[in-house]
């Protein structure tokens, strides 16, 4: 399954527990994404969608699954 697909599903899924692993299906599809384009000797127009879709992803992690934001997590520990 594309990143494209994985991330339309991660957006649409409701059940914790299946929306969990889709994300992380989806964190491995951006990785391996990014670096098919880095070896491409052209830059590729997908990176800003990707980049947004990774973005997207850590929300949907904090938001829907409960996970830590880890903005948050740095400024606790820098006080």
């Amino acid at each position: 399954m594309s990143w494209q697909n994985l991330y339309q599903s991660c957006l649409l899924e409701t059940d914790p527990a299946k929306l969990e692993k889709l994300v992380f299906e989806l964190e491995d599809a951006i990785v391996l994404r990014y670096h098919e384009i880095a070896l491409e000797p052209k830059r590729s127009d997908e990176e800003p969608a990707l980049k947004q879709a990774a973005e997207q992803l850590l929300k949907l992690k904090i938001e829907r699954l409960g996970w830590a934001d880890p903005a948050k997590a740095k400024a606790h520990f820098d006080r």
